[in-house]
């Protein structure tokens, strides 16, 4: 077939259609499973007080579920665990919903719930990858070597000797200096005005491990109006919100925490320190402390997996996260965001704005108590652990959006859970 011959074969994809439709029809049973779980959960455990504002409560749980997958960017590629971490997160903001109402709630609602729910979304995503074809990704020539194996994903190499009409493919996968003649900047162009995604080999990565390809990017092609400006207003709004919403349940555990700490390594019992915010401005964040009092009379260096300078209260602590809570004054203060890149120290900075490229856009955006390379990544413990991190980072401030900040909190309620990447 030659190159002429595949910019007249490009038509709407069969498969892609069916796949549109699938992806709607799982929104709905997601928004269906929460409302039945609901009804039969509250049926069988609270029969004596179950009312109609009980399912409502876990239908809105649901929707909003519903309405953070709808920006997804390749639906079949979903990760099973997904369906797990969900009911988690929808079962706490129930509960947040009744003890900030006053509603009565027991602990077996809760659970059972979250345990129905998953077994809801966990089938439907089963019979979901059953019919959904895999997506066709189409390599133009040159492209052969940035292939990324994935089992929902197949390739069809496209050249002269080849049949493959496109009016099969999903997606072409090419690299533009590579390719052997302007023919097929052609098949490309004609790609993009039919509304086919096409994806160069940064992009494909991108799209598949959720962090950038920093060797593929540089300052010029991003700049802080295109990807930071529209949201930021609306998140600092979220932000105060939330720490308002949370502090009944935040205020006592922050107390107990305290009193552990006290009792198990004295005083003092926060640690402060000084970290880079925003714009580089430095601020001074707020622990309960995990250290000996002396951890860093030689100077700063990373922490590492059994760290003899960490407290046996402070391991436990930094495995769960509870060490961070204090930082909600920093956030109220307006020095950090629930949300965002975590903030290091000075001398770090310096250190790694000299080595690694593109360091300092980290520092668009607020720091953040959890983050998109926190839950992704884990803690960085030398230079290489931070370049990777910084990949990830410069991936939220590249997709900085409130729907990818609902799949971080989502996240970070598991890595709460599981103990994920702590030091």
């Amino acid at each position: 077939m030659t190159v002429a011959m595949y910019v007249n074969h490009f038509h709407a994809n069969p498969f892609g259609l069916l796949r549109d439709q699938l992806r709607f029809a799982l929104g709905l049973t997601d928004a269906a499973g929460a409302l039945v779980s609901s009804v039969v959960v509250g049926a069988v455990l609270q029969p004596a007080d179950f009312t109609i504002n009980t399912g409502l409560w876990c239908m809105s749980a649901g929707l909003a579920w519903t309405l953070t997958k709808a920006p997804a960017h390749i639906i079949p590629l979903e990760p099973y665990s997904r369906a797990l971490r969900v009911p988690v997160l929808a079962a706490a903001v129930f509960t947040l919903l009744h003890v900030i109402t006053g509603t009565p709630i027991t602990l077996g609602f809760t659970c059972g719930l979250a345990a129905l729910w998953s077994v809801c979304m966990m089938l439907a995503r089963v019979f979901y990858r059953r019919q959904s074809p895999p997506l066709l990704v189409g390599v133009l020539p040159g492209a052969e070597a940035s292939v990324v194996e994935h089992d929902l994903i197949r390739y069809v190499p496209l050249d002269r000797a080849t049949d493959t009409s496109l009016n099969t493919i999903d997606a072409l996968l090419l690299e533009p200096s590579r390719l052997p003649d302007r023919g097929w900047m052609e098949v490309m162009m004609h790609a993009q005005a039919s509304g086919m995604h096409v994806w160069m080999p940064a992009t494909l990565l991108e799209e598949l491990r959720g962090r950038v390809s920093l060797e593929y990017l540089n300052s010029g092609q991003m700049t802080r109006r295109q990807f930071v400006a529209p949201y930021a207003p609306l998140k600092r709004i979220l932000d105060v919100a939330a720490v308002a919403l949370l502090s009944p349940l935040l205020l006592p555990i922050m107390a107990a925490v305290a009193l552990v700490v006290l009792l198990d390594a004295g005083r003092p019992v926060l640690f402060w320190q000084t970290r880079v915010g925003q714009n580089g401005a430095p601020f001074r964040i707020a622990k309960f402390r995990t250290m000996r009092p002396d951890s860093e009379r030689h100077g700063q260096v990373f922490a590492t997996a059994g760290d003899a300078r960490i407290t046996r209260v402070g391991r436990f602590l930094r495995k769960f996260r509870l060490d961070e809570l204090p930082q909600f004054w920093n956030v109220l203060r307006g020095e950090m965001s629930i949300i965002g890149p975590r903030p290091e120290q000075q001398a770090f900075v310096e250190q790694f704005n000299e080595k690694l490229h593109l360091y300092p856009v980290r520092h668009w955006v607020k720091p953040g108590i959890t983050g998109w390379a926190q839950v992704t990544q884990g803690y960085a413990a030398d230079a290489d652990e931070t370049y990777l991190k910084l990949r990830y980072d410069v991936y939220y401030i590249k997709h900085f959006s409130f729907w990818l900040d609902a799949r971080i909190v989502a996240r970070t309620l598991w890595t709460m859970a599981t103990g994920f990447g702590a030091r």
